[in-house]
């Protein structure tokens, strides 16, 4: 059923990330599976991590995706998304029209594929090994609870796309991502920044420590999680295979000082009108 009112509940799916124990074919069952449980807690909408279809496959995988439709894993999450009656955001490696694009697609409640978006700051690997083709679009969307937007893994580095995405209406920023290297507390940061500077929740999915698998430092850190437009994780799988779930209330007011000793009010109003885009330019500069 459409959601009428603002609490929304949110999911971020964790599986396991791929190696020498962990195939591929395995990865992408667990991640079904996780994605079912998430639906099964009443999720309003879901966000599985980047690259789900390809993380573990072979170069022909990398060098001829398929298009959205042919993509048999689009199936079995279409299929959940209408059984759950959830939006998800399906990141995969996909083939258009000859270009190869790190796309994350937005399903609908009904499993029917009704946005999409190119991540638009490609690594090195990406661009110069496997081909990618980077997008030069940051959509929002709006669906039956309010307006989202999505950045991909290492758009997250660079902090104009959230704000071109917050200055746009979204009030959550999904962050599907593959991201390892990081330290947890960098992670945890990155994703707290992005939060506190734009006013906004936003929801990281990445990939955990199989199961079984003692977790030490210098492993994959996970951190998939929801943190609220104060900075607040109100869910976090940590480094563990899992799912982290809240509900959130997009009318609950985000209020605070304009200045020390300044009028009260809505934060991410103050932002907008407190910018200063007339000494950004060197923004724009190659």
């Amino acid at each position: 059923m459409p959601n009428m009112s603002r609490r929304v509940h949110i999911a971020v799916v964790q599986p396991p990330a791929v190696g020498s124990d962990m195939p591929h074919t395995v990865m992408r069952d667990r991640a079904v599976e996780l994605l079912d449980e998430a639906g099964a807690r009443g999720a309003d909408i879901i966000c599985l991590p980047e690259y789900l279809n390809a993380m573990g496959r072979d170069e022909a995988m990398w060098q001829e995706p398929p298009g959205i439709e042919a993509e048999p894993l689009q199936t079995e999450v279409a299929e959940l998304a209408r059984r759950h009656s959830t939006y998800v955001i399906l990141p995969l490696l996909a083939g258009d029209n000859g270009r190869i694009t790190n796309t994350s697609f937005l399903l609908d409640r009904s499993g029917a594929v009704v946005g999409r978006y190119d991540k638009t700051h490609l690594t090195a690997v990406e661009r110069e090994d496997q081909n990618v083709c980077p997008g030069d679009d940051y959509p929002v969307f709006d669906v039956d609870f309010g307006r989202i937007g999505i950045m991909t893994c290492y758009d997250g580095h660079f902090p104009e796309v959230a704000r071109i995405l917050a200055l746009q209406g979204a009030e959550v920023i999904f962050f599907p991502t593959l991201q390892r290297r990081l330290t947890a507390e960098a992670l945890d940061l990155q994703v707290r920044c992005r939060a506190i500077d734009n006013c906004v929740y936003v929801a990281r999915a990445s990939y955990g420590t199989p199961e079984g698998i003692a977790w030490v430092p210098g492993m994959v850190a996970g951190k998939s999680c929801i943190v609220d437009f104060e900075g607040t994780a109100l869910a976090d799988t940590g480094p563990r295979v899992g799912v982290a779930s809240t509900t959130i209330d997009l009318d609950r007011p985000r209020v605070k000082e304009r200045s020390f000793g300044g009028q009260v009010g809505d934060a991410a109003q103050f932002l907008r009108q407190d910018r200063r885009p007339d000494t950004y330019g060197r923004l724009l500069e190659p």
